[in-house]
């Protein structure tokens, strides 16, 4: 009798830290706070400040409440010759991340301007060299390899990734567009396939393990690129 008690004790005292450990998980606050970009134009010169970037730009946490003060700009990426896509980031107090974007008009720095036309000559000048140099020999010569240019499939779009995989550490922020290299599409330009890539996954930065994100895009016409696989690693 004694040991039906203790045995019945025991399962009783399972049960009351299974329904402990549920509710303190559902009790965990697990949604990452909301960015919100107003719809207004605006531009940047490469090198300038950021503050130009978060005009427009609020963040409302469901626990922490307004996050404005904190949004970031992740990074600042060129699509075209005048427009470009910056990358915002926010993190609320349980290390819950949101991300948004917003396509803004870039323009390079005068500097930035002086600089490329002057590598374009100096590179126009070696190369002239190098012609001079080889004379007939350049035909027995092996030419460096030029790097592929990405191309669509026929009516479907294509998509590349800067690498296959990445290890970060465990509460950093990760922006899956980060790893985005180029898309392109026999009618869309970048800047409208940008706005329709999909990474599809689940995963943790404030939890150790290896994730795999799917990669593609889908044009206007809903013809969609090869999905490519992405991992990773948070160590």
């Amino acid at each position: 009798m004694k040991q039906r008690l203790v045995m019945l004790a025991l399962a009783a005292g399972c049960i009351v830290l299974a329904v402990a450990g549920a509710l303190v998980y559902l009790g965990q606050d697990r949604k990452a706070p909301e960015i919100t970009v107003e719809d207004t134009e605006i531009s940047y010169t490469e090198g300038g400040d950021y503050e130009e970037l978060l005009e427009g730009v609020t963040a409302e946490d469901n626990i922490d409440g307004d996050l404005t003060d904190q949004v970031f700009v992740d990074k600042i990426i060129q699509t075209g010759e005048d427009t470009g896509i910056v990358y915002y980031g926010v993190m609320d107090k349980h290390h819950n991340v949101g991300t948004a974007r917003r396509t803004i008009t870039y323009h390079l720095s005068e500097d930035g301007d002086e600089a490329v036309t002057e590598q374009t000559e100096e590179a126009e000048e070696a190369d002239g060299e190098e012609e001079e140099a080889a004379g007939q020999e350049q035909a027995s010569q092996t030419e460096p390899k030029e790097e592929e240019t990405l191309q669509p499939d026929g009516a479907r779009p294509a998509l590349a990734l800067t690498a296959t995989e990445t290890t970060i550490a465990v509460g950093t922020v990760f922006d899956p567009m980060s790893v985005v290299k180029d898309a392109v599409d026999d009618v869309d330009t970048k800047d409208s396939l940008y706005q329709r890539i999909s990474a599809n996954g689940t995963y943790d930065t404030n939890v150790p393990g290896t994730y795999t994100i799917q990669y593609f895009v889908t044009d206007s016409s809903g013809n969609t690129s090869d999905p490519q696989n992405f991992t990773l690693k948070v160590q």
